[in-house]
């Protein structure tokens, strides 16, 4: 079983008051907690990392990353492959309808 860990990145929403008065919502991302995840194969792996990701595509500001630069570079090469390209259509919609 391989295992990866990734860093969840959400936005911090706090009121923020400068020295003039002004005051703004800071939505810069931060690490707010981090996630195992496993599977059996590499692929596997990227897979359950896009869903991941997918899940939280409406959510502003949130993602998940890759701890470790190996995983990240595996991960990006993968996006490059003829398997990802066969796959996005189906890990992206799922059994959604597409009009």
């Amino acid at each position: 079983m391989i295992e990866a860990v990734l860093d969840y990145w959400n936005p911090k929403n706090e009121t923020v008051v400068t020295e003039t008065g002004f005051r703004y919502l800071d939505t810069t991302s931060v690490i707010t907690k981090q996630k195992t995840i496993s599977a059996h194969t590499d692929i596997a792996l990227f897979e359950k990392f896009y869903k991941e990701n997918n899940n939280l595509r409406y959510c502003n500001g949130s993602r998940y990353t890759w701890q470790d630069a190996e995983w990240k570079r595996k991960y990006e090469a993968w996006l490059n492959s003829d398997d990802y390209k066969k796959k996005s259509f189906q890990l992206y919609y799922g059994n959604g309808i597409v009009d």
